[in-house]
């Protein structure tokens, strides 16, 4: 077979600089990489730079890895689903292999071809396969040896496949093996039970995905969008009240449909429980009629909204846990906002609410800070037994809700690190895994307020423990409060931004 059928690109494509070692293929934003190789009697020297892999929209290294297999082994077309798709740079550095990738982009006009380009050591050729392709290749000689990098993390949940021999793509498989002396293809069990091109339900494109993400300078807004960025995706408009007002109902929408997100991260909210006591129609403004604009917004553009809403929205009388079907009765202002924002949501249809708790990251003030600078001035501190519920880390919750907002898995969740704890034995925990000789003394929340004036004091719910059941069976479940605060503490006393704060 003339390997011409497959590889388009002609010797008049080739330049002087380094595009020149570029070969476009037959698919829009395929290429064929071709060293430049530097060599004499004693061997050759050849390199590809992060810039020049960059230039093709390779977005960030990750991870190199490698396979041997034997001939007529057939791995793939495999893919992972978004936020952890990768592009690729493949190669071969023993025996040889024939490369097949096809384009799985909906709006790309190569959607569903194919190309297929042999590699070998001998030929020092390199595929750079975009961001939603699947890739797989056929082993052409005993011990293949077969090199990815890849620009994003190998999550193994996030697999996915396209059928090997999907009749739609219409690989010559047949004509293949016959050119290559194969009889029969090895397949795994997984890869031969795949579903055709036409069945999958990925909506990979090929035009950048755009997100706005609000409150951007509190804890979760900033790891939403550190987390986005280490998935690779960097059109993000982030924002805070200075960039963009939530309660200025004119500058949102003209923001909004000025940029045309496709996913709305809406993290900015009124969270002085107390405060929103004595400043309720403050407190209104931004945490309902805010929604409400980005709700109007999203609904204009088309764009997927995620909310963060709070336990604050049951009263905390119910034994046992709360599931996302129990009847809301908040008993604060802050509750009973953040309920309204959650019904201003809903009208959008492709909408995600999650109720969170206890939050604690990096990027703000939170319980374990606080705590942390008390023990270093006092020996005993008084903290409330009587309340329970559980600890959330910015950053399990940011990895979630990006993946989350990437499927159409719609609806109400409860969101936050297993496990349940006082916040009592939140702090014990923080002081024996810091190393603090501070002591913890349990009291009521009776107790606690006991002498002080609490006419604008917010009401705590008691029982803030959430069934994670529905998170666990569409997404995962996220890991232990401890485990969360164990990795915090330790990326915490790393944070110079952490020691400038305690210097002062």
């Amino acid at each position: 077979m003339n390997r011409l059928d497959f590889e388009q690109g002609r010797e008049e494509d080739k330049c002087v600089d380094f595009k020149s070692n570029i070969i476009k293929t037959n698919l829009e934003d395929c290429y064929i990489i071709e060293e430049n190789r530097f060599g004499d009697s004693r061997g050759y020297f050849t390199s590809v730079t992060s810039k020049q892999l960059e230039a093709l929209d390779f977005r960030k290294w990750s991870q190199k890895s490698e396979s041997m297999s034997a001939k007529g082994t057939i791995r793939g077309l495999h893919f992972q689903k978004d936020p952890y798709c990768q592009a690729k740079v493949v190669s071969c550095t023993k025996g040889a292999v024939l490369d097949v990738v096809v384009d799985m982009r909906k709006d790309s006009p190569t959607y569903g071809k194919y190309t297929a380009i042999e590699l070998t050591p001998e030929n020092g050729r390199m595929l750079y396969v975009p961001r939603g392709y699947a890739h797989g290749f056929l082993a052409l000689t005993d011990d293949a040896t077969f090199n990815y990098m890849v620009d994003n993390e190998y999550a193994p949940r996030m697999e996915g496949g396209v059928l090997w021999n999907d009749p739609a793509i219409n690989i010559p498989w047949d004509e293949i093996f016959e050119e290559y002396g194969i009889e029969e293809p090895l397949l795994s069990d997984k890869d031969r039970d795949r579903i055709p091109l036409s069945e999958s339900e990925v909506n990979f494109l090929r035009r950048p995905k755009k997100y706005l993400v609000t409150g951007v300078n509190g804890q979760l807004g900033y790891d939403i969008v550190k987390e986005l960025n280490e998935r690779g995706e960097y059109d993000v408009l982030a924002v805070d009240k200075e960039e963009m007002d939530i309660t200025d109902r004119e500058q949102v929408m003209r923001i909004v449909k000025a940029y045309q997100p496709d996913v709305i991260f809406h993290c900015a909210a009124w969270t002085a429980v107390d405060k929103a006591e004595e400043l309720k129609d403050a407190c209104q403004n931004v945490n309902v009629e805010g929604t409400k604009n980005l709700a109007d917004a999203s609904i204009e553009v088309g764009a997927k909204i995620v909310y963060m809403s709070t336990d604050y929205v049951f009263d905390g009388e119910k034994e046992g846990l709360y599931n996302e079907e129990d009847t809301p009765n908040p008993k604060s202002v802050y509750g009973q906002t953040k309920l309204d924002g959650e019904e201003e949501v809903r009208r959008n249809p492709n909408h995600f609410i999650t109720r969170i708790s206890w939050v604690f990251g990096e990027n703000g003030n939170n319980f374990i800070k606080t705590m942390l600078k008390l023990a270093d001035k006092y020996p005993e501190l008084t903290v409330v037994d009587d309340q329970i519920g559980s600890p959330t880390y910015t950053v399990d919750l940011a990895k979630l809700l990006v993946e989350m907002a990437e499927t159409e898995k719609y609806g109400t969740y409860h969101v936050n690190n297993e496990g349940y704890c006082s916040w009592a034995e939140f702090a014990r925990y923080i002081m024996e895994s810091n190393d603090k000789n501070t002591v913890i003394k349990p009291v009521t929340t009776e107790e606690y307020y006991d002498g002080k004036d609490t006419t604008f004091i917010a009401y705590r719910p008691r029982n803030s423990k959430l069934d994670k059941t529905k998170l666990e069976e569409e997404f995962y479940r996220l890991p232990s409060w401890q485990d969360a605060t164990d990795r915090y503490c330790k990326q915490l006393t790393k944070s110079k931004k952490w020691w400038l704060e305690n210097l002062k």
